[in-house]
């Protein structure tokens, strides 16, 4: 995972944005994680953002991590450790 902090500005700004839209509108890339009650999972270009929602407007942000390194490699091949 990835601290919003350590990301790029612009990518910062569109996380936020989209959670920003989210939390006004409901409206986004967004599932719930079938693994984890509670967590959701909002997709913003390369980008999933994982988090839950607090009562009582509380959208608590777990994690940010990057999907391409995970379909960088070809089916079936996992990375070895470095």
């Amino acid at each position: 995972m990835r601290d919003l902090a350590r990301l790029d500005r612009v990518v910062q700004a569109r996380i936020d944005a989209a959670l920003v839209r989210f939390a006004a509108t409901g409206h986004g890339d967004v599932k719930s994680l079938k693994d984890r009650p509670g967590e959701l999972r909002l997709r913003v270009g390369k980008w999933r953002v994982f988090f839950s929602l607090e009562p009582p407007d509380l959208i608590r942000v777990l994690g940010i991590d990057n999907r391409v390194k995970l379909t960088d490699q070809p089916r079936g091949m996992t990375a070895l450790p470095s």
